[in-house]
């Protein structure tokens, strides 16, 4: 059996157990890089992205907590005195039902915006964790970049901060909490924002 194919089933209870360390009291040491947790959760990121750019959407789904909010704020530019520069207006706001929504019209001819499909390369780098607000919770933070070119089309760029809640316990393994997205551009020069962050 292919064990990239079975990676998301493979990782459920594999990376992470509520008894690991870096879910108590020496949690902040726990999420630096070289320490194994950092390892575990750099690994569930690129695999993620590798999900993403293969088109393995059902299992990317998979990844998510029932109680997901996945979010990208609108940027704008102003100065640093008058805040971090983001709406409470977003690109989108989302929970589980409206991503499976997303996804299962991606797997269809109905999509026009991705009919032919994109090709992306996530790209996700400068991962920082910190233990989460709850005891079995990581605050992860990183840069990405998306290249995303379609059909015969020009090339595509988004860039910026994703601001992640990972969840994790016995059962689940390790699992997205929430997501924020906060990009870099103020005015979208994607064609749509389609593709999935």
């Amino acid at each position: 059996m292919d064990d990239e194919a079975t990676w998301p089933e493979r990782q459920t209870g594999a990376v992470m157990s509520a008894s690991s360390p870096g879910l108590g009291a020496a949690a902040a040491a726990n999420c630096v890089p070289g320490a194994p947790l950092y390892g575990e959760v750099v690994e569930f990121l690129y695999r993620e992205a590798e999900l993403l750019d293969t088109y393995r959407f059902d299992q990317w789904i998979a990844l998510f907590a029932d109680d997901i909010r996945y979010v990208m704020p609108v940027r704008t530019t102003q100065f640093l005195t008058a805040g971090a520069g983001f709406h409470e207006v977003a690109f989108f706001d989302e929970n589980l039902a409206s991503l499976r929504t997303r996804v299962r019209r991606l797997q269809t001819e109905f999509a026009w915006a991705e009919t032919p499909p994109s090709r992306t390369r996530h790209f996700v780098s400068n991962v920082l964790m910190d233990p989460g607000e709850n005891a079995n919770e990581i605050a992860v933070r990183l840069n990405f970049m998306i290249t995303r070119t379609r059909s015969d089309r020009g090339h595509q760029l988004f860039t910026g901060l994703r601001e992640d809640v990972l969840r994790c316990d016995e059962s689940n393994g390790l699992k997205i909490a929430k997501r924020r997205i906060l990009i870099d551009q103020t005015v979208i020069s994607g064609t749509n924002l389609s593709v999935l962050f």
